[in-house]
């Protein structure tokens, strides 16, 4: 019943693979020591709304944006598998501009933490965040105009299952002979051997 209950508030997100856990709230003021907080779920429940919600009118005489409590927590993997760690956290923000979307992308949390993949083997390089969080606020909110806030998560580099497979088979670029015809793809230009694992949130609405 949780379950179809969240689903039915919108109040879910996805993920490319993975399981990091991921909380997205938007309000008009938290506090910006809300990380920190040991009660700032109930916090962000209590002061506005959770991802998939529409953000409550701005009080009156108030100033300022809306503010976004976002979390997350990177997955805490299996005994085969650690699980990747958290390189950042960004909030796309998108709004109607001549009839058309806008997006812009913002990183609030984390950023380059100059980890890498090891393409031989796939082994996973560099340190990463095993939480992140950030209280944001909209510096450049409209009132006016309606808009929409989701949060997305972004893994350390790791390799993309076809990687792997090329592993497995020994195949090495530089040695025709190693190359497989069935796996000559792990060496074409549109290979991409490398990528983030991600989660993205229900957005969060604002209709003036």
């Amino acid at each position: 019943e949780a379950l179809f209950g969240a689903m039915q508030r919108r109040e879910a997100y996805a993920t490319s693979g993975t399981r990091p856990r991921v909380r997205f709230f938007g309000g008009w003021d938290y506090p910006g020591d809300l990380c920190g907080a040991p009660d700032a779920v109930a916090q962000g429940y209590a002061g506005g709304t959770p991802m998939g919600g529409d953000l409550p009118p701005r009080p009156k005489g108030a100033n300022g944006g809306p503010r976004f409590f976002v979390s997350a927590l990177r997955d805490p993997g299996t005994a085969r598998d650690a699980g990747y760690a958290l390189e950042r956290i960004q909030i796309i923000k998108g709004k109607l501009v001549g009839g058309a979307i806008e997006e812009e992308v913002l990183t609030v949390a984390g950023g380059d933490n100059g980890a890498s993949v090891d393409l031989l083997t796939c082994e996973r390089q560099g340190e990463g965040a095993a939480s992140l969080c950030s209280v944001w606020e909209d510096p450049d909110f409209d009132p006016s105009e309606a808009a929409f806030y989701y949060a997305r998560v972004i893994e350390n580099p790791s390799c993309r299952w076809s990687q792997y497979t090329c592993n497995a088979a020994g195949v090495r670029c530089e040695d025709p002979a190693s190359i497989p015809e069935a796996l000559e793809g792990c060496c074409s230009e549109s290979h991409r051997p490398i990528i983030h694992e991600r989660a993205w949130t229900s957005p969060i609405w604002f209709t003036p």
